[in-house]
């Protein structure tokens, strides 16, 4: 007697647990079945307008995105990663957590706010010109922010940290295992960042800048702000422009396919790469201690990053 109640709920959990798991994978499939759905409308003459004048121009302004976003990541991700766990500086507690900080901070009110400050009206150019006497922004060539470059090193500098936090952990594992018995037998540092560091943790990087795209191909107030005409501004301005959301969710499978490719190429960057430290293992890898003026170049080469990426947007 005491045990048909058990076999009764063992009898009906699996079923409870099965359907749960259709509803979830249902939810889940729902939004990109009904983008498809809608990929199917009418659109009438206007797919063609856009396959000859807006995509090419849209899938063009992404590529050159994420290509540039992707090398700002990886060079501030990593540098700074390998800095404040390879070495001790001043300052190098602090800016191990300080570094993380730009991504509190939404990408549009970054770029809202330094084209405040180095627009032509800005401070910036007004002490300029009030220095060096020029009467007009024809006087003189100050960079534009709202450009493709401003745009890629704006996105660089507020999501380097999806690099910066994937490569510091696995910078800080490699230690015990890789990194210790390389010094031990007079490695340099620079040898074993070619040889050791960077070649262990490429999948834990291509991770953080896969995150990194897929952020930046998400955005569009910045994007628009910063008067680049990426896929995702051109799918918004075509539902809500052009009143066409058949051509919006045709668009928007185009998008979905950059979307798998990164993720591939991710995958891609991890395969075959199944090495890992030990989760027993708690050593950590002593720091070399850097003198003279490479600590202070160490902590200026941290320091820069957190102010451009999150000290400006900050009241």
């Amino acid at each position: 007697m005491d045990r048909w109640p058990a076999r009764f709920h063992l009898r009906w959990q699996a079923p409870a647990f099965g359907a749960m798991a259709v509803a979830a994978g249902l939810a889940a499939i729902a939004p990109l079945a009904s983008l498809i759905v809608l990929a199917f409308g009418e659109t009438g003459d206007l797919w063609t307008h856009l396959a000859r004048y807006v995509i090419p121009a849209a899938l063009a302004q992404t590529a050159l995105l994420l290509a540039g976003v992707a090398v700002v990541t990886i060079i501030i991700g990593s540098s700074t990663a390998w800095l404040v766990t390879t070495f001790a500086f001043p300052g190098r507690d602090a800016l191990s957590w300080l570094l993380p900080l730009p991504l509190a901070i939404p990408t549009y009110i970054v770029a809202y706010v330094y084209v405040d400050i180095l627009d032509a009206l800005g401070p910036v150019q007004s002490a300029l010109r009030a220095v060096f006497g020029w009467h007009s922004a024809a006087d003189y060539w100050f960079p534009n922010v709202r450009s493709l470059t401003g745009a890629i090193l704006l996105f660089g500098f507020v999501l380097y940290p999806y690099v910066y936090l994937a490569a510091r952990a696995m910078f800080q594992t490699q230690g015990p295992l890789f990194t210790e018995p390389a010094r031990m037998l007079g490695a340099r540092p620079w040898e074993l960042v070619r040889r050791i560091t960077l070649p262990l943790a490429r999948p834990a990087i291509s991770v953080g800048v896969s995150l990194a795209l897929l952020e930046t191909l998400n955005d569009i107030g910045a994007s628009e702000y910063l008067g680049v005409h990426t896929l995702t501004l051109s799918i918004f301005t075509t539902w809500l422009n052009r009143g066409s959301l058949a051509g919006a969710a045709q668009m928007a499978c185009l998008m979905l396919l950059i979307v798998i490719a990164l993720i591939a190429l991710e995958r891609r960057g991890r395969r075959r790469r199944g090495f890992a430290a030990s989760a027993t293992d708690l050593r950590r890898l002593s720091p070399i201690t850097l003198t003279g003026p490479a600590r202070w170049i160490a902590l200026i080469g941290c320091f820069v990053p957190v102010v451009l990426g999150f000290l400006p947007a900050t009241p």
